[in-house]
Parts: structure tokens; sequence; C-alpha cells
């Protein structure tokens, strides 16, 4: 049975582990801050490891009274023998299986990364007619099209179209009955191990499989950094009207490039120019006042040098 939509909450899905948790709880904490009339949200954490201490600190960010928080533990070993680096963990791939996770009666989810600011009402992204798409996505910003690709480099081997547009699958509404009935998730899993060559990451294959079968969001709901990069919209990818909108009423700010707000590195520091938004919600939650320091960098790179070292005795 379904839940029409306007009577269910809004379902929303993140996956993190710990090194992810106060990230995490900036997003969710803004996408609750600005969703209008109260509406009820229903959070479903994919949870890849994230302390209690960090899981109560989360809570704590969250009005209980509007956001019902549901902690699930994927297991591991569905994830087995997939694409993975030190950025890339198996947590990324969770989203996949969103359908095993979450409760049957619920037939549509928003799927945010956890490196997000939410700046508009999810609501009005909630109400969008999925009709009979998979997902609704935004175009990617760099990887315009399939043929563009560097982890589709095989599209006329699998028989796609170059010229299918590639999309960004940091935000996703997903129609979970489609995605049920033919187990897209796993479809993908096993695209990924099958392409091991060429594929980069779960995007990459979500893009191979649902290639065509996609919708377009306005891509306010998911801005990426090359936005900024343009020195007018003469010079970008979009009309004015649309360029103009991304400026002044961007409904999701999404930090993909490195390094993020909240971790500058020794010699590099975000240069986003929404960073200060990062900030701004993060000030709402458990974690206020927090601020990456030049102790917390040099402490972060005697970790990784000592563990490297002791990876190689």
């Amino acid at each position: 049975m379904s839940v029409k939509s306007d009577i269910q909450p809004i379902v929303i899905v993140c996956a993190a582990d710990n090194n992810y948790a106060m990230p995490l709880a900036v997003t969710v904490c803004s996408a609750a801050a600005n969703i209008q009339n109260n509406r009820k949200v229903a959070l479903f954490v994919l949870d890849g490891g994230i302390s209690n201490f960090n899981k109560r600190k989360i809570t704590k960010s969250l009005n209980p009274a509007q956001v019902s928080i549901s902690w699930i533990k994927p297991d591991n070993t569905l994830f087995e023998n997939l694409v993975l680096t030190r950025h890339l963990t198996v947590t990324c791939y969770y989203r996949l299986l969103v359908t095993e996770f979450l409760p049957k009666e619920f037939d549509k989810a928003i799927y945010l990364d956890t490196d997000m600011v939410v700046t508009g009402d999810l609501a009005e992204l909630w109400e969008i007619d999925i009709a009979d798409n998979y997902v609704l996505a935004v175009q990617d910003d760099v990887e315009l099209y399939i043929g563009t690709s560097e982890g589709l480099r095989n599209y006329k081997e699998i028989g796609i179209s170059p010229d299918y547009k590639f999309f960004n699958s940091g935000l996703l509404v997903i129609n979970l009955t489609k995605w049920r009935a033919d187990d897209i998730g796993r479809k993908v899993i096993e695209y990924v191990k099958q392409n091991r060559e060429y594929v980069r990451n779960d995007q990459d294959g979500l893009n191979a499989v649902l290639a065509g079968k996609w919708g377009e969001l306005h891509p306010k709901w998911n801005v990426m950094p090359k936005m900024y990069d343009y020195s007018s919209w003469q010079d970008s990818t979009f009309t004015q009207e649309v360029y103009n909108e991304l400026l002044q009423n961007p409904g999701v700010i999404h930090y993909t490039n490195s390094p993020k707000p909240w971790r500058a590195g020794l010699k590099a520091e975000c240069k986003h120019p929404k960073k200060y938004l990062f900030f701004q919600y993060l000030d709402k939650t458990a974690w206020s006042g927090w601020r990456d320091s030049l102790w917390r960098r040099i402490w972060r790179k005697f970790l990784k040098v000592t563990s490297l070292t002791t990876s190689t005795l």
C-alpha cells in the first residue's frame, strides 16, 4: 500500500560514517529549518559506524516534534568486492539498497549526501511529480553527458547513447516502488563489480543502469561548485533566468570539491563562496562553535603518518 504524499511525512535518507557525523547534522538541520508549515520529517540514517556519542549530538540538534530519526545499520557483506578508496567508503554504496532498509509503506524518499546545506523548502521538492522515472536528479556540473564521463568510457560496449545526460547522485528523489520492483540497487552493485576497470564510484553505476530513465530537476536543487566559476550567465551552461536563480535562490548547496568547509588541510582551505552557510547551520547544531584549527590539522597529519608507518611494519 502506498502512502499518499499529502499525509505522509517527508522521507529523508542520509548515509554517514563517524567521520561525517557532524556534516550529517548540518545537512539535516538545514533541511528541517527550511521546511515550512511544520511539515513532519521521517529521517532514516544509514549508519556506517556513527558513535553513540555523536548519535546523541545529532539527535540533540533536531526538534523531535518535527523530525523522527531511525538509525539503520546495513550489513556490509551486501557490499563486498566493490570499488573503494580513501574517500569512497562502503557507506557511499548504502543508498543503492535503500528499498531494503525503509518501511514498505513509503513510495518515495529524498536522498541527501552529507556534504550539503539545504537552503530551500524540501516540501516543494517532495511535491514534484516523479511520474514513471526511477529517480529525479540534477545534471552533473562537470560531466554533463554519458559520453563525457570518465567512468563510462565503455558506453558503446554496454549500449548506452553518449548523448544521455549524466546526473549527480548527491541528491535523488527516489521512486521506491519502481526501484524495489526492478531491483535497481542490486543491478547497480552488479554493474560496478563487472566494470571495475572503468567505474570510479556508485554514481557511475547509477548512470549506467538508469541512463535515459531519470527525470531532470531544476539545478537549484543541487548547486555544485562549477556554478561559481562562471563570470556571467553567457559563460555558463544555463539561461540567464536559471543562472540568476542559482545565485540568488539556491535550494541545495553541494560542496563536492575538496577540501570541504569543515576540513581544511595544512596547505589548503575551502574556497567555496557559500562556505559560510555551512557554519551558519553548524552553529544551530550540538556542534555550535566548532571550527577546524591548526592543531586539529597537525593532529590529523600525525595520525595519518603514524597509520601509514604502522601499516608498513
